[in-house]
């Protein structure tokens, strides 16, 4: 008995490591939609393409609907029609129930829109000839990593969303100092303005909340009009507010 109460504890401990450290993998950048990691905090989401030169992020906002703002209850009275609407299916009078779930129904549903796109083009200062590449998602976790190696150096991009603090984090980092070179740059489909402010951020605005990307750098960059451009650093964080 004793044996078979081990036996069975094994088992489950087993089962249970089993299902930790999990994680989807790949040895190549995305090149579609479908093959980019997701990440998302119920109100930020986003797709990771994972590109060594031209880094793809893709960005959903859960606020972000066409239309304008409209009426929660819309139809109050919709409990009123459900009886009716049950009793015209027993009487299979199809088409007495259709009316009738109509005038259970709001307005046309609007359509979720795209927020937009972050770019980050990443400059190595000549040849790029990587090895060791490796783009994953740890499930445990929810960070996207993407690693890499070119001209001996190693670099790491990690990404994660956080529920608590509603902002999304980007960091790079290298295994060597002034080694990280990039321009950022915002777009989007939407009528938008994008500003780069304070040399350390980025402003989109248009007709949904002004979404802001702060760089927290070690070390030096350069603001254009649309974009950020750090350069010489070994580390770069940044978040999407």
């Amino acid at each position: 008995m004793k044996r078979l109460i081990v036996l069975a504890l094994t088992l489950m401990t087993l089962s249970l490591n089993a299902q930790k450290n999990l994680s989807l993998w790949y040895e190549q950048p995305a090149k579609e939609w479908v093959e980019a990691l997701p990440l998302g905090n119920g109100q930020i989401g986003a797709m990771v393409f994972g590109g060594i030169e031209n880094e793809l992020i893709q960005l959903n906002e859960v606020t972000l609907w066409s239309g304008g703002p409209q009426k929660k209850n819309v139809t109050p009275d919709a409990y009123k029609y459900l009886k009716p609407i049950r009793e015209a299916l027993a009487k299979e009078d199809y088409r007495e129930a259709t009316n009738l779930c109509k005038k259970m129904q709001g307005y046309f549903t609007q359509s979720f829109l795209p927020l937009g796109d972050i770019r980050i083009k990443q400059s190595f200062g000549g040849r790029v000839n990587p090895s060791g590449y490796v783009r994953k998602l740890c499930l445990d976790e929810a960070i996207a990593t993407t690693e890499f190696v070119v001209g001996g150096v190693k670099y790491t991009r990690e990404i994660f969303t956080s529920a608590p603090d509603s902002v999304m984090v980007i960091s790079f980092t290298a295994n060597k100092p002034g080694k990280l070179t990039f321009d950022i740059a915002m777009s989007s489909l939407i009528k938008n303005t994008i500003t780069a402010k304070d040399n350390d951020k980025l402003y989109m605005n248009g007709q949904v909340l002004p979404t802001l990307i702060r760089f927290i750098t070690t070390g030096r960059g350069n603001r254009q009009l649309n974009k950020w451009i750090p350069t010489g650093l070994e580390e770069c964080v940044f978040k999407l507010f």
